[in-house]
This record gives C-alpha cells, sequence and structure tokens, in this order.
C-alpha cells in the first residue's frame, strides 16, 4: 500500500465515522430496496415502535472493537486493511488503521470539535474543525450521530416526531419523507429486535449511501452487528467496503493516542 492510497482510506474511514460524505440538497423519497410496499401505522403503533428501538439501543460508556476490512475503490483497487475503533460516549472516536504484518499506517481521531488524520507512510497529517463534517452533510448528522453509525445504534434523528414510521412484512421502517427542510433523505429497516438492518441515504444529486448490519452477537449484555457492508456512491467516488469484526468490548478503559510528530507536513 502506497501513501497516496493510504490518504484515500482514511478518508473513506472519516467518511464512514463523519456520516458519509453528501452535499446538503431538496429531499429525495427512498423506496425500499427489496421493492415492498410499506404501510403507514396507526399514530398509537407509531409511538410504541419508537420507543422500542429507543429502548433496545446499546447504551455504552466507551466501546472498542477491531474489524477485518476490504475497502474497493472504483472497482478497480482493493485493499485489506484492519481497524481498531474506540470510542468514548460524546466525547471522542479513535480509529487506528494497519496493513500488513500489522503496522500502523494511520490514525483517525474525532471529536465533538475537530476531526484530525495521520498518514504514517508520508508522515502528513491533516486537521479540521468539526464543522467541516457539517459542510458535507448539511448538518444533519452531529457526533452523537457518528457514535451510532459506528455501534449499530439507530441515528438520533429517525426517534424524532418528524420521522414517518410504516411496515413491511419484513419488519418496521423508520424514514424522513415526512420532512420538507431539505437536507439528506433516510430509510432505516429494523429487525425484530428493534436494531437497524438496512440504513439508506440519498440527496436529490443521486448521491447514495446503502449499509447492511447483520451478525448481531451478544456482548457483555448488549447486542453488536459483527458485519458491516457498506457502499458509498458520491460523485467520483464509488467505494465498497465490508468490515468484519473479530473483537468487540464495552466499558473497559481506553486511550486515544494521537501524536503529531514536528517533522510531518500538513495536508490541506
Amino acid at each position: 500500500m502506497n501513501g497516496s492510497m493510504l490518504n484515500k482510506i482514511c478518508l473513506f474511514m472519516v467518511i464512514l465515522s463523519g456520516g458519509f460524505i453528501l452535499s446538503c440538497a431538496p429531499r429525495k423519497a427512498l423506496v425500499s430496496p427489496t421493492g415492498e410496499t410499506a404501510k403507514t401505522v396507526s399514530r398509537a403503533e407509531r409511538t410504541h415502535i419508537i420507543n422500542e428501538v429507543i429502548q433496545h439501543s446499546t447504551y455504552y460508556t466507551t466501546f472498542s472493537g477491531r474489524a477485518k476490512s476490504r475497502i474497493t475503490m472504483n472497482d478497480k483497487e482493493t485493499y485489506d486493511v484492519t481497524a481498531n475503533v474506540r470510542i468514548e460516549r460524546d466525547k471522542a472516536i479513535w480509529i487506528s488503521i494497519t496493513a500488513l504484518m500489522g503496522i500502523e499506517a494511520g490514525r483517525v481521531l474525532i471529536t465533538p470539535d475537530s476531526v484530525k488524520m495521520i498518514n504514517r507512510l508520508r508522515n502528513e497529517y491533516f486537521t479540521a474543525p468539526f464543522d467541516a463534517v457539517y459542510s458535507f452533510t448539511g448538518g444533519d448528522l452531529d457526533f452523537s450521530s457518528l457514535q451510532s453509525i459506528l455501534t449499530g445504534n439507530v441515528i438520533a434523528q429517525a426517534v424524532s416526531r418528524y420521522v414517518e414510521v410504516s411496515a413491511m412484512e419484513t419488519g418496521n421502517v423508520l424514514s424522513s419523507d415526512a420532512l420538507d427542510d431539505g437536507g439528506l433523505s433516510y430509510w432505516i429497516a429494523l429487525n425484530a429486535g428493534y436494531r437497524p438492518v438496512t440504513v439508506l441515504l440519498e440527496n436529490a444529486e443521486a448521491q447514495r449511501i446503502e449499509a447492511a448490519y447483520s451478525g448481531y452477537q451478544t456482548v457483555n449484555g448488549r447486542l453488536f452487528p459483527f458485519e458491516t457492508a457498506l457502499s458509498i456512491r458520491a460523485g467520483r467516488w464509488d467505494i465498497q467496503a465490508s468490515m468484519n469484526y473479530n473483537r468487540v468490548a464495552y466499558d473497559e478503559a481506553v486511550e486515544f493516542p494521537f501524536g503529531i510528530p514536528a517533522s510531518y507536513k500538513e495536508i490541506q
């Protein structure tokens, strides 16, 4: 793996943990990938489903996990890396990327205030205020949402009073079709345990994200999707990725080392 490709992979990890790169645009209704017809539920059932989603969300102080990841870019370049993810709830998201022979190639650190990246293969680093994430997502996804995406929880926006709740034969669906204030559209299919199995995000410019969560297992009394498949299409980017976790832990002590050597060059 060369340094330029690592920059792309680090960018992907920022995309993944930053709620994806999608610009703000008028809403566009999403449809089920299976073509099923969704039926709007009653007000009472809607309240029940939203409450169940909240109650079945995973609550934690810290999260740590290690995932074998395969990333394919534009159907041309495929790379196998290992991502080590650590989260302190509402404070920090830390990702370390290792390549062959377990050699660390780069790190990403996101806090509610900033986004930072180190490329050890090219002695480079990148820093930006967290507002840079908002500029990509139109402000729809905040730091809390990033935590939810990485840990398989439903984003807070999807359990608000604005969300539309409907039912299909395969399960319930949360969507943003009822909103008319612009920004991202989302469509979230739930399993019988009120956990997400499919997440779609799209804007009017046909920039689209698909995420599939599977392999739910119980860890310390909490459910976590050990397998995540991602498809990201935005402009010249066509990224397919799989993350298969082989280690997950909750509420253990975590650290976020992120020293930038003085010899490293800042990239814009």
